[in-house]
């Protein structure tokens, strides 16, 4: 397996962060028929107090199923199992995902299948404000003892029966299946309520990653394989599928990737200190540029792009403007001795949102390529203006697959 920062082609990570929303507020997703639900400030102001303290009773019961988080495009989508609709809504950085506890947790520990409730959303963002685990309801993980019955719809966990019911949720990874093709020797995550199956979800079994030594990468993104990309909050527990990952970290200069495997139910401790490599270390940045009168400013200053910078490793923000086109609002995660960033700007129209680049950082060929899609708030407008605190991570599913190809 190929780490996240390999040695052939693309030099830098770039995070977008124009992601206030991805989606049409007409109802559906860039290609999609999942409707958008967000709560907007003007309508909370327009509430009375009595009205705001009963909807936010009835959110609180209102459950909701994960069937897929979408990191390039910080959107989660869910079904309301009590208005049977498939909703999607969108996340970032200041939105907390919580266990049945209400205490911290990473949206990595929601796979697909999970019973949530969801609270508002943010006016500035349209994000919510958080995901929460449902304590509701109870989850048997791991399950490799049952008896599933289809002819009555039921399955036997242990001594007692439940109902399989015609709202119950089946999934194998991120697909929509049948109970008849649920094997024998697959392994369960079933969740319900009193006698009554809400989900099930045929896994692999999942083991731990506990963060060591992490002061030096705090409020850093930890990179585990392909698929996950999580910030280091201190000394975190993260649940993860069973497997071998490339794990990669980078912050003020330093940075490195090992290989690490996670065992079922185990728990691997990863040491950040073995991960910080030598330093502090710094990428020569290179800009081309295809428009002339270009402006760049690297965490708030501007450089001379007719000269290599120097960079140091970790997350920087990135601004690119010139008068008459889309400016570029970026967040660069930097890893490598070197890097080329092509400056391909877009003309500015109505219709035009901000351009959105996904790269990576290597140490040897330089080589960029950028992914450019339309961005637009949930009223349909162009995203002109956002904060770079409230939208951070982005776009990096894109930039994991195509690193692997």
């Amino acid at each position: 397996m190929r780490g996240i920062f390999t040695h052939k082609t693309i030099n830098l990570i770039m995070v977008t962060t124009l992601i206030a929303a991805l989606f049409a507020g007409c109802g559906s997703a860039s290609g999609s028929k999942n409707a958008i639900k967000s709560r907007t400030g003007s309508a909370l102001k327009t509430e009375t107090a009595e009205e705001q303290t009963e909807e936010t009773a009835t959110k609180e019961q209102d459950l909701y199923i994960v069937e897929g988080i979408n990191m390039a495009e910080e959107s989660i989508a869910v079904y309301s199992i009590n208005s049977s609709e498939q909703l999607r809504y969108n996340y970032n950085m200041t939105t907390k995902f919580l266990d049945k506890y209400g205490d911290s947790s990473s949206w990595a520990n929601f796979p697909i299948g999970s019973v949530v409730t969801l609270g508002d959303t943010l006016p500035s963002s349209g994000a919510l404000i958080s995901v929460q685990k449902a304590d509701s309801v109870w989850v048997h993980e791991d399950l490799s003892k049952y008896t599933i019955n289809t002819d009555k719809d039921m399955i036997t966990i242990g001594d007692s029966n439940y109902k399989i019911t015609g709202k119950t949720k089946i999934y194998s990874d991120t697909e929509k299946i049948l109970l008849s093709d649920i094997g024998k020797d697959d392994i369960l995550t079933v969740i319900g309520k009193d006698k009554e199956i809400i989900s099930i979800a045929v896994t692999t079994g999942h083991g731990y990653i506990q963060l060591t030594n992490t002061e030096l990468f705090n409020n850093s993104l930890i990179f585990i394989g392909d698929k996950i990309v999580s910030m280091i909050y201190g000394s975190d527990v993260l649940e993860v599928p069973e497997g071998t990952y490339p794990i990669t970290v980078a912050n003020d200069g330093w940075g490195g990737t090992a290989e690490y495997t996670v065992n079922r139910n185990e728990t691997t401790e990863i040491n950040l200190e073995d991960l910080k490599g030598e330093g502090p270390s710094y990428c020569e940045l290179t800009f081309l540029v295809t428009v002339p009168s270009t402006y760049v400013y690297i965490d708030g200053e501007m450089v001379d792009i007719n000269e290599p910078v120097m960079v140091k490793y970790g997350n920087h923000k990135l601004v690119v403007q010139c008068a008459g086109y889309t400016s570029w609002n970026k967040t660069l995660v930097v890893n490598s001795k070197s890097a080329t960033i092509t400056l391909a700007m877009e003309e500015e129209t109505d219709t035009t949102a901000s351009t959105e680049s996904s790269d990576t950082t290597e140490d040897t060929e330089t080589e960029t390529e950028n992914d450019q899609e339309t961005s637009k708030d949930l009223g349909g407008n162009t995203v002109d203006d956002y904060d770079y605190e409230v939208d951070y991570l982005s776009t990096i599913s894109d930039l994991i697959s195509k690193l692997n190809q």
